[in-house]
């Protein structure tokens, strides 16, 4: 209503002012009606957390995970552990690793202004998962002294170097975004090679341990990773809001966002240095979990457009409920079995991911 109220004291025609008056209210509607968008997939996703935690071997009800929840001791020590050390990381960790890779594959697409770009497709899980198998068949590590984290930190160091070389890649001059999907393809297949040399010379159990760890698990989740990547969350979630208006004057392109006062150079860094950090620590918790980075921006745009103010905030909202949806299906499909999730977010993701591409395709052709 503010703006209204400021349309209506000032002094121009009256014709113009129900024009103003007009567009304000609606402009002002639309806004309110993407807060409760928001707001309802917030609640949808609160849901399927409380879901998620109540399914598993021993199914139990929502009523009763709510007052284990409240208090530890409600139903007994067997459910206090059960609940709060195996279920609860779990869930909290689809929810925390499903925002990360949601919020990077929205960075990643507005900067690139490609809706095919994300972790996934741009090779950064493919490195990941070579410096997983590294550490697993030779046990070498990039950081001494790591002990048990050796697969986790090899994993992120390669994700994170990966991520530096795409922003190395952007800086040179000359170089478009086009180029850069295409050298981060190029890295995809190299790292693909590399890996498969890996499995080549593997063990039968280490080769066991490099296919699931590429599957994405969420086994390993534990209330430090939790910790870990919630106060990322917290820090790179307010830092990219604060420059809202910015990304979204770059997605009408780099000469409108500088006749803007945009310094595009700048604000790439800043954002590509995100997305690194966001990528990297998703993919060493829990493994290749593709497509929920391409799909869940993609669902978001759908429904808010590219304001950046709602966008971010919803690709978070819906990548985390889409990796807390696939951990509910991954313990549903056959009773007694936990498929890896990387499984579920493939299979889900790929008709997705084409339906992208020949709509991409047709707009390209218009």
């Amino acid at each position: 209503m503010n703006s209204i109220n400021k349309i209506q004291g000032s002094e121009v025609p009256g014709s113009e002012v129900q024009k103003q008056l007009l567009s304000a209210y609606n402009f002002e509607k639309r806004a309110s009606r993407k807060l409760q968008l928001l707001t309802v997939i917030a609640l949808l996703l609160l849901f399927s957390v409380m879901l998620d935690i109540s399914i598993g071997p021993g199914n139990f009800s929502l009523l009763t995970v709510l007052e284990v929840l409240w208090d530890k001791t409600s139903h007994g020590i067997k459910l206090e552990v059960i609940i709060w050390d195996y279920r609860m990381p779990v869930a909290v960790t689809a929810l925390i690793v499903g925002a990360m890779l949601g919020v990077a594959g929205a960075l990643m697409q507005t900067l690139l202004n490609n809706p095919l770009a994300e972790p996934f497709t741009l090779g950064v899980s493919s490195a990941a998962s070579f410096g997983a198998a590294l550490a697993i068949v030779t046990g070498v590590g990039l950081l001494p002294n790591v002990g048990s984290l050796l697969v986790t930190v090899n994993a992120f160091v390669f994700a994170l170097s990966t991520c530096i070389l795409l922003l190395l890649m952007m800086r040179l001059k000359g170089i478009g975004t086009q180029a850069i999907i295409l050298f981060g393809i190029a890295i995809f297949f190299a790292f693909n090679a590399l890996l498969a040399m890996m499995e080549y010379g593997a063990s039968e159990t280490q080769l066991q341990r490099i296919v699931f760890w590429m599957l994405g698990s969420l086994g390993r989740a534990s209330w430090l990773q939790i910790a870990c990547g919630t106060a990322l969350l917290l820090t790179v979630l307010p830092f990219c809001m604060s420059r809202t208006w910015r990304l979204t004057a770059l997605r009408l392109g780099d000469e409108s966002a500088r006749s803007m006062g945009v310094d595009i150079n700048r604000l790439r860094v800043e954002i590509l240095i995100c997305v690194s950090l966001l990528a990297a620590t998703a993919v060493a918790f829990v493994g290749t979990i593709g497509f929920v980075g391409l799909v869940g921006p993609h669902i978001a745009r759908l429904l808010v457009g590219e304001d950046q103010r709602y966008f971010i905030p919803l690709s978070a909202l819906l990548g985390a409920l889409m990796l807390s949806a696939t951990s509910i299906v991954s313990k549903s499909l056959t009773p007694g079995i936990i498929y890896p999730i990387g499984i579920i977010t493939a299979l889900l993701g790929v008709p997705v991911f084409l339906a992208i591409i020949i709509k991409h395709s047709k707009e390209r052709s218009i």
